[in-house]
């Protein structure tokens, strides 16, 4: 029988969305590769024949998933920009995102477990996170530099805040982490002290 020709590459993607999926619910150490393929519905022969191994299978889903998705930089005005990113950031850190992780971004849920895996996982990461600085500065205002600074001290918050709170049990403290961090971290879109934090 005669396969389609994109065929190996909507299995790899499949086995991909559903391994991000596995990953981000159990954690990298919490399912080995018989789950991650019975996720994807596929066999162990067939998760092995699309990826040599768990790690590689991290590596496509940091490449595939960090970041992602996120407001093209080039996309229209840079109100638009900036108000697109108010939103994305609002969704981000949020309750709802705080509950349902395997929902969510993989920086909260799988940073701790590229820090343990190889050089090509973690090379991975680092170009993927610079991409979504760039991104993310090119929408800020201000010199190059501050904007970077910025941009990073965002993603800090944004990542520290969901995987903090998850870390606690639900309640007012948990609360309180995702509802300052949103508050500080949209303070920091344009050097009017919490200009956009106010709509102004």
């Amino acid at each position: 029988m005669r396969y389609p020709p994109d065929q190996k590459t909507k299995a790899r993607d499949a086995i991909l969305q559903a391994g991000a999926q596995a990953l981000r619910t159990n954690g990298y150490n919490g399912i080995g590769v018989d789950g991650l393929a019975a996720a994807a519905g596929v066999t162990s022969g067939a998760f092995y024949s699309n990826f040599p191994n768990k790690e590689a299978l991290l590596e496509g889903v940091i490449e595939a998933c960090l970041g992602e998705p996120f407001i093209g930089s080039d996309t229209g005005t840079l109100f638009e920009r900036r108000e697109l990113l108010r939103q994305w950031l609002a969704d981000y850190i949020s309750a709802y995102h705080r509950e349902n992780p395997a929902l969510g971004c993989v920086m909260p849920t799988l940073s701790a477990d590229v820090a343990r895996a190889g050089p090509p996982v973690r090379e991975a990461y680092r170009r993927k996170m610079v991409e979504l600085i760039q991104k993310m500065a090119k929408i800020l205002d201000g010199p190059e530099a501050d904007r970077e600074r910025r941009a990073w001290s965002i993603v800090a918050m944004m990542v520290g805040a969901i995987a903090i709170s998850r870390a606690m049990p639900d309640g007012e403290e948990a609360n309180r982490a995702v509802d300052f961090a949103l508050e500080t971290a949209t303070s920091l879109f344009d050097l009017r002290a919490g200009g956009m934090a106010r709509g102004n």
